[in-house]
């Protein structure tokens, strides 16, 4: 169903609806797309009838609340935006009227602490529309976000399918989960056909007899299977993917799924048996899925592989299913949170649905090879020791092929140079062993600040960038970014900012590997035309954030770390190098290191060895002094080279070569000064 008659209206009943006011929308729809403010809206459709001896089924995705008639007729109320609802239609009847409703929770009394609607950041957070204020509902996300279907059936209706991967000695069991509808109780063969989707394999073929009573039912059985190409994420090996299709009778109903396994060894990730550095970060593609598409999908997950990132965490909602299908393909590793973001209602009623929906989240997604790990709930408040060990328990319960991870704690997301210290408290690898957010806000572009903000954006009207995420305090009084005297120059000094920080933190986090074990940088993309923690803009304009984050994430990373950002003519620009290997291969490299600037010349070639999944310290500038006569002649050499410079900006270029291939390439900018006294003699 690609289009139907739209009207916002609080009516609770179709009788109640007006004749006139209706228009025709494209589906998917929300209505906030449209420019609208509304927390109720109806649809109206023409549903084609079913031939004789045809069951009719509806399939549909709305945020938040949906009510459905046919006719006059009541079909039911479904709850949860991520969670198709399906409907069994009446044989006869053909208009459809649907009523979706996702309003504003009352201020105070139940938004923002005590939330009932299980949206995450769709409902809450200081990266949507109005951020934290009381605004922070404004411009929703109600609607038929994922559009509509309708399909006929036989006797039996295949509704869904969850096949989850069991290791188990010399192969796989496959744990195949069918959600059907029987119009009567029946014995049935289910005819499997695993295929290879994007390589050339063998195809596997099974039968399994199955009982069915009258009704609904999710029907359970296993497939032993001999050893699979096993899907691996994009630096390791190959994402391959098998085609799993079921038949019984005359339908027919078919899924994607890979053969992997992902186990913990001690603060470590392991994916098929085997650990992982996880590069990440945190993705919020869109507030509005209805605005979101299959192109733009692999366009972000483009950017994410080539900013050298092997990870992803899909912040504290559920996204379009195009995105999860793309990391399958790609070979990009999943986080998936449930939708739980800061503080909801205490009752039991809100706790049975939220256990209710986590069971939902591992049917509706549990396919995917991507997603390694089910998260319960994002820096939960006065939940975190009631509602949220339930909910984790359920997608324990539903899932045994996945982490599950309780919550993404306060205390492991780390803001330093950004809430509170200074960038260089990094040093001390807060939220070891896996920070799961860091950063700092950055501007988009001058031009996209006028576009969106018009007359607001120069001179700074401070109430409307608030609304658009901005963090005046954080800005200029925690990381104390200069304005300038033009919007170009407050956008170069933010990007600026937020690039150093990226850049000086994840270097650290990775030279201290073992002690950390991975990262996810908050965040990549803008959700929406605001002022956020991504780097990459709403348009996927990249910033500087970008590029630091792609340059310290490269998996062979050069790490130059300096002696001092600002120094005197004479003095070393570094204090040590080293070489970081996350490639499941040893490493014989050439390290170059060039000064370039006002003066330029050569630092230094070396000579290096690092073992697989290794850092190694090619140099310290402490343990250079130390050398024997006759070892030191290179540093003398080069001292020699820094007294000769002219005061300026100048940059350190290192660069990793494996034979004539580039591997990495790390820049360092340092400022040198005039001496106030004339140096003599060597560092």
């Amino acid at each position: 169903m690609n289009r139907a008659e739209f009207i916002p209206h609080p009516a609770m009943h179709p009788q109640d609806l007006p004749a006139t006011g209706w228009r025709e929308v494209d589906l998917p729809h929300q209505w906030t797309l449209d420019g609208l403010e509304a927390e109720v809206g109806w649809y109206r459709l023409s549903l084609p009838l079913a031939e004789s001896e045809r069951r009719r089924w509806l399939r549909l995705w709305a945020d938040y609340y949906a009510e459905a008639w046919l006719e006059g007729e009541y079909l039911g109320r479904h709850e949860g935006y991520f969670e198709p609802w399906i409907i069994s239609l009446p044989t006869a009847g053909q208009t459809l009227w649907l009523r979706v409703a996702a309003p504003k929770e009352p201020f105070g009394e139940v938004w923002p602490r005590f939330k009932r609607q299980i949206k995450g950041v769709f409902g809450q957070h200081d990266c949507r529309p109005g951020s934290t204020s009381p605004r922070g509902q404004e411009r929703g996300t109600g609607g038929l976000w994922g559009g509509m279907e309708v399909w006929t059936s036989g006797d039996v209706a295949l509704l869904g399918v969850r096949a989850l991967p069991l290791r188990v000695a010399g192969g796989w069991r496959l744990q195949v989960e069918i959600e059907c509808d029987s119009a009567r109780s029946r014995e049935a063969v289910v005819a499997l056909n695993l295929t290879p989707e994007n390589f050339e394999g063998e195809e596997l073929r099974a039968e399994r007899p199955i009982h069915l009573p009258s009704g609904r039912q999710r029907v359970r059985f296993y497939w032993l299977l001999p050893e699979m190409s096993l899907w691996e994420v994009w630096e390791r090996g190959f994402p391959h993917l098998y085609r799993l299709t079921l038949q019984v009778g005359d339908e027919e109903l078919s899924t994607r799924l890979g053969f992997r396994t992902v186990t913990r060894e001690g603060d470590w990730v392991c994916l098929n048996e085997r650990k992982l550095f996880l590069r990440g970060t945190n993705i919020i593609p869109t507030q509005w899925l209805a605005g979101y598409s299959l192109a733009q999908a692999e366009a972000d997950v483009r950017l994410l592989k080539e900013a050298h990132l092997n990870a992803v965490r899909v912040h504290a909602h559920v996204t379009h299913p195009a995105f999860y299908e793309v990391c399958d393909r790609e070979g990009v590793l999943v986080w998936q949170d449930m939708p739980l973001q800061w503080g909801y209602a205490l009752d039991d009623a809100f706790a049975q649905e939220a256990v209710r929906q986590a069971e939902a989240l591992t049917w509706v997604l549990g396919n995917h090879p991507s997603i390694f790990l089910w998260c319960a709930s994002n820096e939960p408040t006065h939940n975190r020791y009631t509602t949220v060990p339930m909910v984790a328990a359920a997608l324990r319960g539903s899932d045994p092929t996945r982490l599950i991870k309780e919550a993404s704690d306060f205390r492991e997301h780390t803001y330093p140079g950004w809430y509170w210290g200074h960038l260089r408290d990094f040093l001390a690898l807060p939220a070891a062993p896996l920070p799961s957010e860091f950063g700092a806000q950055a501007l988009p572009r001058a031009e996209t600040l006028r576009r969106v903000l018009g007359e607001a954006a120069w001179p700074p009207r401070w109430e409307v960038w608030a609304y658009h995420n901005f963090q005046a305090e954080q800005t200029f009084r925690v990381a104390g970014v200069e304005m300038g005297n033009s919007l170009e120059t407050f956008v170069a000094n933010s990007q600026a900012y937020q690039a150093r920080l990226l850049r000086f933190a994840i270097e650290n986090y990775r030279r201290a590997k073992g002690k950390i074990t991975g990262y996810f940088q908050f965040m990549f993309v803008e959700p929406w035309e605001g002022i956020t923690w991504a780097v990459v803009e709403a348009d996927r304009t990249p910033k500087a954030g970008y590029y630091a984050l792609k340059e310290a994430s490269s998996p062979v990373l050069l790490s130059l770390v300096p002696y001092r950002e600002v120094t005197e003519i004479g003095q070393p620009p570094l204090s040590e190098v080293w070489l970081i290997n996350d490639l499941e291969r040893s490493l014989r490299v050439r390290v170059t290191l060039r000064l370039e600037g006002p003066v330029n010349g050569v630092l230094g070639d070396l000579q290096a060895h690092v073992d697989a999944q290794a850092t190694h310290c090619l140099f310290n500038l402490m343990e250079g002094y130390e050398a024997p006569p006759g070892e030191g002649e290179w540093l003398a050499q080069v001292a020699q080279f820094l007294r000769a410079l002219t005061p300026g900006d100048y940059r350190v270029v290192g660069e990793v070569w494996e034979d004539d291939r580039l591997l990495a390439t790390s820049t360092l900018d340092i400022h040198y000064l005039p001496p106030i006294v004339p140096m003599e003699g060597a560092w």
